[in-house]
């Protein structure tokens, strides 16, 4: 009787949530396991209480699965907890030869790069542009006493491996702007902006008008073909890295005067060097040689290493700024980047294989069971990434136990607010509460994230979801269902 009166006066003061919580989510998940577009499919979901790091709802918590960009959460949270919220990239100018008394540079000017992917974007701040940038280096030139340079600008991105794009991306990705790969000096985010003329009506051809930034070397097969109006963007640019031929295929939309999509670019030190040489014409700094690459000199001819003299060195923003266009506009540059960083923090070339031992290195040193985790890029544009929910649920317990956690946090996109989530969970329970990096690639649909729930919970969640055989807006409002009632928590 004794113990029968215990239990009720425990049960008289514990919230209702406790006993509604987990069935409450955990029936959800089920529900969505008989759904009929889930039968063919690959998928998990696992669900964490930060508070006592108990799996408190899961569904196939350890199957391995394709994460598509919800990688982006390892990697950008990865970076801050190894590289710290304030980690600047650096770019220098530094030559080499002599720089005579009547201030004319017998020599080469360099511009060395350590992977900074906001070099030459006014995306964080318009400081960082093209326009600002140049000015920048035009200046320092002219202070370190340079009116001539008898020589070549070349740009340096040999802190980074050549291998700009991951191994096992796609041939359809890699031409265009969000298939732009990793380099030691990164230039305008690696893309540029192709404008475009349609025909008159749909069937007929495309005319080529220019590029921004302009790049004389590049040569397009226009292939493409104008699509009914409005019928939207249906184009594709085919090339690879150092190569300057690229085949334009698909369509755009007729009944506009113009059109723009965007390309990677080819050798983004070779366009930074280029520029530069440009702006020091317009500052009557002639540079008799041109520019060139540390790549194309070594194909050229064997290189001795010669000392350098800085002149200048320039900052990027502070890692917490960069991570926040990172996950809430899903820059597969930027992740990139941020994996080749880790690999030289760590004392290894800048490579997206070094980076992935780096990270998988970190986390099983962080207690984190890596079987099964199979990280083929930072971004998740690879579609042989591979992560159960598990491992990613715990990795971002251990990242909100850090102390870094709130710069993070805040750089994932919120529900109905901001980012990918933007127009998602509108009017739920999880609206204004819930923050998650997503993912979306051919047959995968991932989120992962954190939520304050209304019954005063603090969450970690990942789903995935691999050959569905719904569409892709249909599965989205699958998870949705289930982050609304992660977001009541009842």
């Amino acid at each position: 009787m004794d113990r029968f009166l215990f239990f009720c006066c425990l049960c008289f003061f514990l919230p209702l949530q406790f006993f509604a919580q987990v069935p409450a989510i955990q029936s959800a998940i089920n529900a969505l396991d008989k759904d009929p577009a889930m039968q063919s499919a690959n998928w998990g979901i696992s669900v964490i209480d930060l508070q006592t790091g108990e799996l408190i709802a899961s569904h196939q918590s350890k199957r391995s699965l394709s994460t598509a960009s919800s990688m982006k959460a390892i990697t950008s949270g990865t970076a801050l907890l190894m590289l710290g919220p304030d980690y600047q990239f650096e770019t220098y100018l530094e030559y080499t030869g002599t720089l005579t008394s009547d201030s004319v540079l017998q020599g080469d000017l360099y511009i060395r790069g350590t992977g900074d992917p906001t070099l030459g974007s006014d995306r964080l701040d318009e400081a960082y542009g093209i326009e600002k940038l140049m000015a920048k280096w035009g200046e320092a030139v002219k202070a370190a006493g340079i009116k001539r340079i008898e020589g070549l600008v070349i740009g340096d991105a040999t802190a980074f491996s050549t291998q700009m794009t991951p191994g096992n991306w796609g041939w359809e990705d890699m031409g265009n702007y969000y298939g732009a790969g990793a380099s030691g000096l990164c230039f305008h985010e690696n893309y540029y902006t192709l404008f475009l003329k349609p025909g008159t009506r749909a069937g007929y051809s495309t005319k080529v008008i220019r590029t921004y930034p302009a790049m004389d070397d590049i040569r397009f097969v226009n292939e493409l073909t104008t699509g009914a109006p409005g019928s939207g963007d249906q184009a594709y640019i085919y090339g690879s890295p150092y190569t300057y031929l690229r085949y334009l295929r698909g369509s755009i939309p007729a009944g506009l005067p113009s059109f723009a999509i965007k390309g990677s670019i080819p050798e983004p030190a070779y366009l930074c060097a280029s520029m530069l040489v440009d702006h020091l014409a317009t500052c009557s700094i002639k540079v008799t040689d041109g520019a060139s690459t540390v790549r194309r000199e070594k194909l050229a001819y064997p290189q001795s290493k010669q000392k350098r003299t800085l002149i200048h060195t320039h900052l990027s923003p502070k890692l917490s700024e960069i991570v926040v266009p990172l996950n809430m506009k899903s820059i597969n540059l930027y992740a990139e980047c941020l994996l080749n960083a880790m690999a030289r923090f760590k004392g290894k070339k800048g490579s997206t294989q070094e980076g992935v031992a780096v990270v998988e290195a970190f986390w099983k040193e962080k207690g984190i069971d890596t079987q099964g985790m199979y990280m083929r890029d930072g971004s998740g544009l690879s579609p042989n990434n591979a992560v159960s929910t598990f491992q990613m649920a715990h990795i971002l317990n251990v990242i909100a136990k850090s102390d870094h956690y709130a710069a993070f946090e805040q750089s994932l996109p919120l529900a109905g607010r901001s980012g990918s989530l933007k127009g998602m969970l509108k009017g739920t329970a999880a609206e204004g509460r819930l923050r998650a990096k997503s993912g979306f690639i051919s047959g995968t649909r991932a989120y992962a994230g954190y939520v304050n729930t209304q019954a005063g919970t603090h969450l970690a969640f990942s789903m995935m979801a691999n050959n569905f055989s719904c569409g892709p807006g249909a599965m989205r409002r699958k998870f949705e269902r289930i982050m609304a009632r992660l977001g009541a928590g009842k």
